[in-house]
């Protein structure tokens, strides 16, 4: 083959050919693809981009985008045109802009492209997994704050890649070749210009160095330099450089130059004496401590309130335990490593039972609030089961250096039946990356997980399969724009970036033995009209072919009602909110399925109860298939029944497993309706077999304990309640707390677990002798009288 041309792959277009090195005078605007034109500066720049997001499956950017490796990530590119910009258009989180000085800032020109100065940048910190700019960086005036800005949006782990001209061997220190001096430039080198992406010249201010890694470093950042090389003459003065943030939030980052220069503004000192921007805005307020000024706080605009001391993540999590009713009298609460405005409102709401609680309780100093020390690692297991109704902890889990699995294990188990548990940790990227090794230096740790004493860094898909493991399926995730006006979100000044999506501000959450509050609330956002009130469809875990029908518009009327409103009183308003599926019921007959359907389970005894007290109105928790439902619907012809029941789970297969025990079901009957469940869902098939009780048989889709709080708040008049599976005594007790004079009973009486225990007898005594109760059993069946 000739000198200067070479076999090779275009990484741009994916064209494999002869690249000849043509008539450019400069090495690396040379070889350009026969196919897509783009020289070799490009090529190295998309190479690095490969080798970041291919996973090692992708050798094109054509191929990268077209396999949908870019689809979730969030990419900046200051330019008007280039190779990306044709090929990232259309992805769904790809942000274009150029500088245009007759523009405001953040608006967007005629063209469509935003407009944006690299020095002050209006996006939200942590905005971005990747920026691009390609010979942009030489232009600017002022390339500390550049830089400065690229980190802050860049989100922790993400990466700024970039080319600048320069030669080789880099010179050891960057020089400006213009100075500007109140507003007038002062050239201390010769004019030199550049063409700019919109075809006029474009005036060149800085000559890079060796120690612009250095000024990388202090800013929070790693600078990493390669040199691909050509296979026929050394591309020395071709670097494409690549910029990592290694930083969280902005950590040893200097204040932003972004610091609202259109407010009011006062520098105060602070505790370290270096220089704080404090901006006073009437229109923004604290919700902790309803404060209008707010400082710039590592590298953050507008980050930590000058009242409270709290920063964004403290700001939300007050607005979600405000808004999700976790602020209620007399809580037992633990809240880890306390905030103090969360902590002033919690010991003003709960006084003794509230319990401050840190690894180092010395460095409280409080006239309000004592910390205890804690070890989580250690001292959880001396702690009582069922011990407190609240567990609160914001970027605590990262320090931990033990398990974090066991850790939450432990939380989960001294938290009681129907308590929350809300926390917040740091997150970068899918998977959690963690090494507990003592051997392991701070500068390493600030390098991997984003701060010098952390263990780990969280990934968004690990921590939910985690939170997932321990605390169940459900939607643990807060939302923050499905439970807040974004005007509010704005005026707390919470950054967008913490709007949707997981980040190191999200928040997760868990109700023992119900699904998370936040599943059942939702409120109207920016500012609906008043005819629009209640549109809005409320997320429900428990809807698709496997779970109940989600609520109807009405239903999220109800949700947001104030406990005791008219809207959500009464059977009438429950039926509203708790709609049928839709089910081809004219082509499937029902079935009435259950393990006693020969009558062996002793329900006679409840069927009495219901008889003899003339009960009108029951609920069964764990409705199944609907076979008890059936004896007590056809037993009383002015019964209704509200049946409780997630209806999740593969019933299918357990049908199948349990066909020996139906002996009044033929094979082929229960061929069929497994063959139904697996269509139409658990939900749809159980209700068909009920079909002929539509008018007197409320269907309520979520877990018990949730609807049971939920009915008491609807001020239904429950006068029995039928407990159908439970192993423990949760349900037995929220019950009777919440429906003192229903009649109690169940089933499941001689169930036995794996070691032969009699778990449900234990429990149901266990209870008796703790309320007054006689014990009234036959077979499978139980109830619950009161002494005389």
């Amino acid at each position: 083959m000739p000198e200067n041309e070479f076999q090779g792959l275009c990484t741009i277009c994916g064209h494999v050919g002869v690249f000849r090195r043509g008539d450019h005078r400069s090495l690396r605007e040379s070889y350009p693809c026969p196919n897509c034109r783009f020289t070799m500066r490009w090529r190295d720049q998309a190479a690095v981009i490969l080798d970041e997001f291919g996973r090692g499956q992708a050798l094109s950017i054509d191929e990268l985008v077209a396999r949908g490796f870019l689809s979730n990530v969030a990419v900046y590119e200051p330019a008007l045109r280039g190779p990306f910009v044709a090929r990232f258009n259309t992805l769904p989180h790809y942000t274009r802009s150029y500088f245009r000085p007759d523009l405001a800032i953040g608006a967007l020109a005629p063209d469509g492209v935003r407009n944006e100065d690299l020095t002050k940048l209006t996006f939200d910190e942590d905005s971005f997994d990747l920026i691009i700019t390609s010979d942009v960086m030489e232009h600017l005036p002022d390339v500390e704050s550049a830089f400065a800005e690229t980190l802050r949006v860049l989100r922790p782990g993400g990466i700024h890649v970039f080319t600048i001209p320069n030669d080789y061997p880099f010179p050891d220190r960057t020089e400006p070749r213009v100075r500007v001096e109140e507003g007038a430039e002062v050239h201390l080198k010769p004019e030199r210009y550049h063409n700019a992406g919109d075809g006029t010249k474009c005036l060149v201010y800085t000559d890079y160095g060796a120690d612009l890694a250095d000024m990388i470093r202090s800013l929070g950042g790693r600078l990493t330099i390669t040199r691909r090389g050509g296979p026929v003459e050394p591309l020395n003065t071709n670097a494409t450089f690549i910029l990592r943030k290694i930083a969280s939030a902005g950590k040893r980052r200097p204040v932003s130059s972004l610091s609202g220069a259109d407010k009011p503004v006062a520098e105060v000192k602070s505790v370290q004496g270096a220089p704080t921007i404090r901006t006073v805005d009437e229109d923004l307020c604290c919700p902790i401590c309803h404060g209008t000024e707010f400082e710039d706080f590592n590298g953050r605009s507008h980050a930590r309130c000058s009242s409270c001391r709290g920063v964004e993540r403290n700001r939300l999590m007050w607005m979600v335990l405000d808004r999700l009713g976790a602020f209620e009298k007399g809580k037992r609460i633990l809240h880890l490593a306390p905030e103090l405005g969360l902590a002033r409102k919690f010991v003003e709401l709960s006084g003794d039972a509230y319990h401050g609680a840190d690894l180092d309780a010395e460095r409280y100093k409080s006239k309000f609030l004592t910390v205890r020390k804690l070890d989580l690692c250690v001292d959880l297991a001396g702690i009582p089961d069922a011990s407190y109704d609240l567990i609160v902890h914001s970027h605590v889990l990262e320090h931990l250096p033990c398990s974090v699995d066991g850790v939450l294990q432990d939380l989960d188990r001294i938290l009681a039946p129907g308590g929350l548990h809300f926390l917040s940790v740091p997150v970068r990227g899918e998977h959690t990356l963690e090494d507990l090794s003592p051997d392991l230096r701070p500068v390493d740790r600030l390098t991997r997980f984003g701060q010098e004493d952390h263990m780990r860094i969280f990934g968004a898909v690990d921590l939910q399969a985690l939170l997932t493991k321990v605390w169940g399926p459900g939607q643990h995730l807060i939302v923050p724009v499905d439970l807040f006006a974004r005007d509010d979100l704005r005026r707390a000044v919470i950054p967008t970036v913490a709007w949707q999506g997981v980040s190191g501000h999200s928040i997760f959450h868990y109700r023992k033995g119900a699904r998370p509050p936040a599943e059942m609330l939702t409120t109207q956002v920016d500012a609906a009209p008043p005819s629009d009130v209640g549109r809005s469809v409320a997320p429900n875990a428990a809807s698709g072919p496997q779970g109940a029908k989600p609520k109807t518009q009405e239903a999220d009327l109800a949700a947001n009602a104030p406990t005791g409103s008219r809207v959500i009183l009464g059977l009438d308003a429950l039926q509203r909110d708790n709609p049928w599926p839709e089910f081809p019921w004219d082509e499937h007959a029902p079935f009435h399925l259950a393990r006693d359907a020969d009558g062996d389970g002793g329900r006679e005894i409840i069927l009495r109860q219901i008889l003899n007290r003339d009960i009108r109105l029951m609920a069964e928790v764990g409705c199944f298939l609907g076979g008890s439902l059936l004896h007590w619907l056809k037993a009383k012809p002015d019964l209704t029944v509200i049946g409780i029941d997630p209806w999740d789970g593969d019933w299918a297969s357990f049908v199948e497993g349990m066909a020996p025990h139906a002996n009044h079901l033929s094979d082929a009957e229960v061929t069929r309706i497994a063959r139904l469940l697996r269509k139409y869902g658990n939900f749809a098939v159980a209700l068909n077999a009920l079909r002929l009780f539509k008018d007197r048989f409320v269907p309520v889709g979520c877990a018990s304990l949730e609807a049971l709080h939920d009915l008491r708040r609807r001020d239904i008049p429950i006068e029995l309640i039928y407990l159908d599976g439970f192993k423990n005594r949760d349900e037995l007790d929220v019950a009777h707390d919440l429906f003192p004079d229903a009649v109690l009973c169940g089933d499941n009486w001689l169930w036995q677990d794996q070691t032969g225990a009699f778990v449900v007898q234990h429990s149901i005594t266990a209870f008796a002798q703790d309320h007054g109760f006689d014990i009234e059993d036959l077979r499978q069946s139980w109830i619950l009288h009161r002494e005389r």
